[in-house]
């Protein structure tokens, strides 16, 4: 189903490699579902009766199109990089490895990069369109399936990496597709138009891995606690820690379910003046301490019982001498499921010893943390109030005041 936040209409969408099979079944399915406006990416651009559609010379291998496209887009939600080469072959010539690469592994890397900033001012997506060949080699393509594993890694990368931008990263996991590519193939093959159909379906439910046919479908009912996703998530923990951001770890008896319900609880645990939903993806609420402190957040993520994300928009601290040092910076709560519990790790991702507010943020935080959300997810009732951070900050040196 379908939320406000992941709507298709009136979203602004860029379409790679939308001449022809599924790229063209994916601008013809956002026109479908009301979108804004729709760039798409071509090597040959040609005109679209639709009015929304603004044809792109954009040829993923080439910096020099990148660059001149990018500068005709204002603004941006979404980044479908479906732009791909696949050819038959027997890994004999390392040039057409080279190009495989170019294609599937550098371009996305390419076109993201350049499109990253419109996608955090937007909160916006980045969607990679994969393959089952990225998970197992396809014998008769290997150049194909090696460079697809290698944008399966970088999907998983990116994902981890952008959360901190508000940035969410989805993977296209497609099976055989009835396009160019396999037109040869007799195999049972799925229509492009009805993969652009659930590729659309699954980012309006907020899937994070999209499996759009039936041969892709059948991974999907073990896939989210399987290895792969389970070593996807434990890696992305280890981020934090190597960055040195501030940091907190605890253990509650609780399921993961019960915790996360009890963090998106932010008023039973942390004090201070909350203003607007503190448990809605995309959602936007401010915390204030008159006087003292005001932050907006927007909630970048909310993976049910797994990650919650809260992008800091804007901030005022008045006892630092940047008094924005939270601006750009994200609040991550990470949630992992142990025999008999539950496992929480809070970070401040972008936080560091040498930030002036360090320790007197980390004192309040690790309070509120360890103290009033532990003591809610355990047992039910905060402390919000409990720990006198205002007075700590309230007391803390500032610049104007010469200690």
């Amino acid at each position: 189903m379908s939320t406000s936040e992941h709507t298709t209409a009136r979203r602004t969408i860029l379409v790679t490699g939308a001449s022809r099979g599924i790229g063209l079944a994916l601008v013809e399915e956002a026109l479908r579902r009301g979108a804004g406006r729709v760039y798409a990416g071509m090597r040959s651009p040609v005109d679209h009766p639709d009015g929304r559609v603004v044809p792109l010379l954009l040829d993923v291998t080439d910096p020099a199109q990148i660059e001149t496209a990018v500068k005709e887009i204002d603004a941006l939600d979404v980044v479908i990089n479906n732009a791909g080469l696949g050819t038959y072959e027997d890994l004999a010539d390392r040039a057409v490895l080279e190009n495989h690469l170019a294609v599937n592994l550098y371009g996305p890397y390419d076109v993201t990069s350049a499109v990253l900033p419109l996608l955090a001012r937007s909160g916006g997506e980045v969607v990679n369109i994969l393959s089952l060949a990225s998970l197992a080699s396809l014998p008769m393509m290997p150049a194909y399936s090696i460079s697809k594993a290698a944008a399966l890694s970088l999907t998983q990368a990116q994902r981890a990496l952008f959360a901190e931008h508000g940035v969410r990263v989805r993977a296209v996991l497609t099976g055989p597709t009835d396009t160019d590519m396999t037109r040869s193939l007799d195999i049972p093959k799925t229509s492009p138009r009805t993969v652009a159909r659930a590729i659309f379906d699954g980012l309006e439910s907020d899937q994070e891995d999209i499996f759009p046919d039936p041969m892709s479908a059948s991974l999907e009912p073990h896939w989210a606690s399987g290895v792969l996703k389970t070593l996807e998530r434990a890696n992305s923990g280890l981020r934090p820690a190597a960055a040195d951001f501030l940091s907190y770890t605890f253990e509650v008896d609780q399921t993961p379910e019960q915790t996360f319900a009890a963090i998106n609880d932010v008023r039973a645990w942390w004090s201070g003046e909350l203003d607007g939903p503190t448990d809605t993806l995309g959602s936007e609420f401010t915390y204030t301490v008159p006087g003292i402190h005001y932050t907006k957040f927007r909630i970048a993520q909310l993976d049910p019982a797994r990650r919650i994300a809260w992008q800091v928009l804007e901030s005022w601290l008045s006892f630092t001498a940047d008094q924005e040092e939270w601006t750009g910076t994200t609040i991550t709560f990470d949630i992992t499921g142990r025999q008999g519990g539950t496992v929480v790790t809070f970070t401040h991702e972008g936080l560091r010893p040498d930030h002036e507010c360090y320790d007197v943020c980390a004192n309040a935080w690790g309070e509120y943390i360890n103290g009033s959300l532990r003591d809610l997810i355990a047992t039910g009732t905060g402390r919000p109030s409990s720990f006198e951070g205002d007075e700590a900050l309230a007391s803390a040196p500032r610049p104007h005041d010469g200690r």
